[in-house]
């Protein structure tokens, strides 16, 4: 009866006790830290159940807590089990770094990890409970302030819940500055000692020893970028890297995501840049990027292996379907290739498709081709491939010409599916001397059929609105009857 009187006792001092730490943490609070909530204040009940204990376990750990590597600090909340009086007890580690354990009295706690904390309680707790047996465990890590400084955009203290990582912090204070180095990432203990991590290590490869926890008294500092590289061609992430001393061109690759299944790694190429300003090209293979080391300014080049010879391709420029570079067997034709493009589409100008071809002395041919009629099956417009030829197919215009005997002559946007009318109409109607149903319609090989204002008008044709029969009659009448008076008067001067 005396020892729950006790315990009830010295549990209303620790609910009282709670009150004034939570506060003193949350002072200097900035930065809330973006992975999981925080509650406002520590357990109040005197005695908590299991349910309320395990409703405490904070969200957002990466990793289960290692009670050997765990370093306790103030904040920090435990709940401790007593097995022989089947009562639980929230255990608060006050700002002075102690723990208010009933009967038992201050116990220290800040600095030591779980398991010497462990051992001290039982040391503590021999006295007062004998032949019982006691657990803690840790239910609510303590939130603590990290100092983020230099090229950081948003520099200056951030809050953490422990165990947090090096890459939290610097996700929390915004992310670094364009010229801050993501590889030489300094973290200062309370003593001056400084550590560097390659934080771009971590995200590129995985290694965690580069990301490490946190703790109080340490502060983050992010230098301005040092040496850098660059790896241009057939590696994932191309881009410029920040180089490490020590590190090869085959670091900075894999850095880069590897090489793609393109890369010639026979011809890796080093464009590098002395002191004086001269430019050096040194061509190496892979095992020579694995021993060459990285300078400043160097640039590491990964060419493709098919733009060297020994595999042949052409480049198809149009046509709606497959653009770009394709392999090409060896004596293949424009008709035997014809299947590989995928898709022909009608806006394109197929019949005035043509090749462009690097001759010997390095001047350009330009072959006509007409790929509709090799659509149609005519293969006498076929013609042989040869490696680098560039396939060229032009896209027709979106527009139809008319001309002739119209208000506003011109091309007119083409709509699908409009008759020749709709287009006249567009083009403000036919003239005092037009005639809508007198039609040339030319098409853009300069076929040309007779129309009407009813008629199917394509991409890319021309409507020549001609003059009305009246008109033309009128005009010849005209000129019998002046070509007659001419001769009327001709004939009285002669007669005269």
């Amino acid at each position: 009866m005396l020892f729950r009187v006790t315990a009830s006792m010295m549990s209303l001092v620790m609910v009282v006790t709670t009150a004034a730490p939570a506060q003193m943490l949350t002072a200097p609070r900035r930065t809330r830290d973006p992975f999981r909530q925080v509650p406002s204040a520590s357990p109040s009940p005197a005695r908590a159940d299991s349910a309320a204990a395990l409703a405490l376990v904070p969200r957002g750990l990466d990793a289960p807590i290692n009670p050997d590597e765990y370093v306790i600090g103030p904040g920090d909340q435990f709940v401790m089990f007593m097995k022989s009086a089947g009562t639980e007890i929230p255990l608060l580690v006050l700002p002075e770094g102690t723990v208010l354990v009933p009967n038992a009295g201050l116990v220290r706690a800040a600095g030591l990890t779980i398991t010497q904390f462990r051992a001290e309680l039982t040391k503590a707790l021999g006295s007062f409970y004998r032949g019982g047996e006691a657990y803690v465990e840790l239910v609510f890590p303590r939130t603590f302030v990290v100092y983020v400084l230099g090229s950081i955009r948003n520099p200056g203290p951030v809050e953490l819940s422990a165990p947090f990582r090096l890459d939290s912090v610097i996700r929390a204070a915004g992310g670094t500055l364009g010229m801050g180095s993501l590889r030489e990432i300094e973290v200062r203990g309370r003593e001056g000692a400084v550590t560097r991590y390659d934080l771009l290590k971590f995200q590129r490869l995985g290694d965690l020893t580069q990301n490490p926890m946190l703790h109080e008294g340490q502060s983050v500092f992010v230098p301005s970028r040092g040496p850098a590289a660059e790896v241009v061609g057939e590696a994932w992430r191309t881009e410029v890297y920040e180089i490490r001393e020590g590190e090869t061109l085959m670091d900075l690759i894999h850095l880069a995501g590897g090489f793609t299944t393109n890369a010639d790694l026979g011809r890796l190429v080093l464009e590098r840049v002395d002191e004086n300003g001269d430019v050096s090209i040194v061509p190496l293979d892979e095992a020579g990027a694995r021993t060459t080391t990285v300078r400043d300014r160097d640039v590491i080049v990964v060419p493709d292996l098919r733009s060297f010879p020994g595999i042949d391709f052409v480049r198809v420029q149009g046509g709606g379907g497959r653009d770009g570079r394709i392999y090409l067997e060896q004596g293949e034709t424009i008709a035997s290739f014809l299947p590989r493009f995928i898709r022909l589409r009608n806006d394109h100008d197929l019949a005035n498709s043509r090749i462009e071809r690097i001759k010997p002395d390095g001047s350009a041919e330009f072959i006509p081709v007409d790929l509709a009629r090799l659509v149609e099956g005519d293969t006498t417009a076929s013609v042989a491939l040869q490696s680098g030829d560039v396939i060229n197919i032009p896209r027709l215009e979106d527009i139809v010409f008319v001309s002739g005997e119209v208000v506003m002559p011109g091309p007119i946007d083409f709509q699908r599916g409009l008759p020749a009318g709709r287009y006249i109409a567009m083009a403000g109607g036919p003239g005092d001397r037009g005639s809508i149903d007198r039609l040339e319609i030319y098409d853009d090989r300069g076929h040309t059929r007779s129309g009407n204002r009813d008629s199917v008008v394509y991409r890319g044709e021309t409507i020549l609105v001609k003059t009305r029969k009246g008109v033309i009659f009128g005009n010849v009448f005209i000129g019998v009857v002046s070509l007659t008076s001419l001769f009327l008067s001709v004939y009285a001067v002669i007669k005269d």
